[in-house]
């Protein structure tokens, strides 16, 4: 007896790994995917010789089947990440996250042992971002690392706007002791391949059926079936990873999103940063870009010419899910009708600011769901 008919939208790193184990286990998979490729922002394109990403899609993870399930498609070069931030009222790039150690090289450091003495007897404030962030390192320091970066991230006025969501808002602690590496002590690291993910999408998505440059404009849960590019996909069961107001019609309005261009820039040395523990520069000021990359040392792509990619805030994508209480209260009202056999999984079928790790626990965890 066949199993149900299954239509994903998107094929990220959530939609392809549904596919995958869904089409494993016998289900009838159809994958409508808005552009001309799998991957999303993961997808490795080329400017000239250098490969990049929409932004430097590090893998890391504390679950072991996660980092073993990927590892399985495209082997993972382990190595640690580090990055810095450039702080132009002292004109100087110091870690990112902060860290103790550098607190002492600060010229205004007698005033911020002040403020972090202050911050440690208070409590912490979850009202908002901003609230969170001057109660956890005081003012000079949000002043420095966080304010302007975040107002050019998310593309907004204040951060009062912004959800103190702890899983989103930072890493494990505001100030590290120690401990430089972005990621800790996960599992961290980017494909041996040049291509980097791009055959983890295409092998998993071997046994669906693969609509591209289908872009999902109506879902019709009564009947049972989708409509894109003037056709109707029937299914049984709807997994969506994709822009949830869209497919909705806007019924509850328009969800934000900040966007993001990369302006890909070769430069005639073999790296960017000369310091080879370096991976990117955060720029925490009023600079129009709020990253700079050095990509090779993502991709270990072999030249004698590097790749330095600059992130300029853009309002013609719709990337990362804004999270303030607006948007919030948006998504909660659409998520308050999905319909029945209906699944939302990933960055943006879930609308949270996550990684690949998370979108693909939770396609297994789908997976794992439906049997």
């Amino acid at each position: 007896m066949s199993k149900d008919k299954i239509v994903v939208i998107g094929a990220g790193f959530s939609g392809c790994t549904a596919a995958y184990l869904l089409s494993q286990k016998g289900y009838d998979v159809t994958v409508l995917e808005v552009e001309a490729h799998p991957g999303g922002g993961c997808w490795t394109r080329f400017h000239g010789e250098h490969p990049y990403t929409i932004g430097p899609r590090i893998f890391y993870s504390y679950n072991k089947d996660v980092y073993e399930h990927l590892d399985s498609f495209v082997k993972i070069r382990k190595f640690d990440t580090r990055t810095i931030s450039y702080i132009e009222k002292d004109d100087c790039f110091y870690n990112y996250p902060l860290q103790y150690d550098d607190l002492p090289l600060m010229p205004d450091y007698e005033q911020i042992a002040k403020e972090l003495q202050i911050a440690k007897e208070g409590e912490l404030n979850f009202d908002n971002f901003e609230k969170y962030w001057l109660s956890a390192i005081g003012p000079s320091l949000y002043e420095k690392f966080v304010d302007d970066y975040s107002k050019k991230m998310w593309a907004i006025d204040s951060n009062e706007e912004l959800s103190a969501d702890f899983k989103w808002v930072n890493r494990g602690t505001p100030i590290r002791d120690g401990d430089s590496r972005l990621f800790g002590d996960q599992f961290q690291g980017y494909p041996f391949a040049i291509t980097g993910y791009n055959d983890y999408f295409l092998k998993s998505l071997e046994n669906s059926k693969v609509h591209y440059q289908t872009k999902v404009t109506r879902i019709d849960a009564d009947k049972g079936f989708v409509e894109a590019n003037n056709q109707s996909f029937e299914y049984d069961i709807l997994i969506n990873t994709g822009h949830t107001d869209e497919i909705f019609e806007f019924k509850h309005g328009e969800l934000g999103y900040s966007g993001r261009t990369i302006i890909p820039v070769v430069l005639p040395s073999k790296f960017a940063f000369d310091n080879p523990d370096y991976f990117w520069a955060h720029y925490s000021g009023k600079q129009p870009y709020t990253r700079a990359v050095d990509f090779k040392k993502v991709t270990n792509n072999e030249s004698e010419t590097c790749l330095l990619t600059l992130e300029m805030l853009s309002d013609e994508t719709r990337l990362y899910p804004k999270q303030t209480a607006r948007d919030l209260k948006i998504f909660d009202r659409y998520k308050s009708e999905f319909p029945s056999n209906y699944y939302a999984i990933g960055r943006l079928g879930k609308f949270k600011y996550t990684g690949i790790t998370d979108a693909i626990e939770q396609a297994m965890e789908l997976s794992e769901e439906l049997g």
